[in-house]
C-alpha cells in the first residue's frame, strides 16, 4: 500500500488532520496500544501504521514494546518508564489490587486476594504484584515466610500527579518542533492537565491544537467500606 504525501517534507506533520488527531489522542491517553487506536479511529491498520510511522520518524511520538504489545506516546511528554507503569495498571484487576495496597499498606497477599471485589485467586494477585514491583509501584518486606506489600515511591508520584503533568520542557519541545515545521505556534492556555496552542499555518488559516491529559482517579485512596 502506498500513500501520497499530503504536505512538503519541510512542513510539520501535524498539519495533516488525521495525524493531528492521532497526536491529540496520544496526549490524552499516552500509552495507547495500536489496535486500540485503530478501533477508536476506525482506520485500516495499514493506514494507521503509516501515520504512526511518519510521526515517529519525525520524533513527535515514541513507542516501546511491553508485555508483547507496542505502546505509543508523545515524545517528551512522559518517560518510557512512566508508560510501562501505566501499562501495568491498565487491567481492571491490576488497578483494584494497587488501590487496595494504597488503602492498606503492609497488607499480605492473602488479604489482597480476599479484599478486592470480586475476590481473585492468589496466583492472579501474585502475577500483578510482580509486574508492579518490577516498575517500582510497590515494595515488599519479608519476615520469615510472610511478605507484606507497601506502596513504592512511584505510587507517590502517581498520587501527586507528577506522572500526568504537562511539563515546561514538553511545551518547549513541542513549540520547537512546530517552528521547525515552518509554523508559528502561540500558547493560549497551559496548565498541568491541558495545553492549548494557536498555530498560524502557511495557508493563512489558524489551527487550534488542544491537548488534555486525563487523570487516574481510581488511584486515589478511599475509605474502606
Amino acid at each position: 500500500m502506498t500513500f501520497a504525501s499530503d504536505e512538503s517534507e519541510s512542513l510539520s506533520l501535524l498539519l495533516h488532520p488525521m495525524r493531528r488527531k492521532i497526536y491529540s489522542i496520544l496526549a490524552e491517553k499516552p500509552g495507547s496500544y495500536f489496535f486500540d487506536l485503530a478501533k477508536y479511529l476506525e482506520l485500516p491498520q495499514g493506514t494507521l501504521n503509516w501515520h504512526l510511522k511518519r510521526l515517529e520518524e519525525d520524533h513527535l511520538i515514541k513507542s516501546i514494546k511491553y508485555a508483547g504489545k507496542r505502546i505509543y506516546y508523545p515524545a517528551g511528554l512522559r518517560s518510557a518508564e512512566a508508560e510501562r507503569i501505566y501499562a501495568v495498571l491498565r487491567p481492571t484487576t491490576g488497578r483494584k489490587i494497587f488501590t487496595f495496597v494504597l488503602n492498606n499498606p503492609g497488607a499480605f497477599q492473602s488479604q489482597i486476594a480476599q479484599g478486592i471485589k470480586p475476590p481473585v485467586h492468589h496466583d492472579t494477585v501474585r502475577y500483578h504484584l510482580n509486574r508492579m514491583e518490577n516498575v517500582g509501584l510497590i515494595i515488599t518486606k519479608r519476615s520469615g515466610r510472610t511478605v507484606q506489600i507497601f506502596p513504592g515511591q512511584v505510587a507517590e508520584n502517581l498520587q501527586n500527579g507528577s506522572l500526568t503533568a504537562i511539563s515546561d520542557s514538553y511545551v518547549r519541545f513541542l513549540l520547537e518542533k512546530l517552528r521547525e515545521g515552518c509554523l508559528h505556534p502561540e500558547v493560549v492556555l497551559q496548565s498541568k492537565r491541558q495545553l492549548v496552542l494557536r498555530i498560524e499555518c502557511p495557508d493563512g488559516e489558524d489551527m487550534i491544537l488542544n491537548l488534555r491529559m486525563s487523570e487516574w482517579e481510581l488511584l486515589t485512596p478511599v475509605e474502606n467500606e
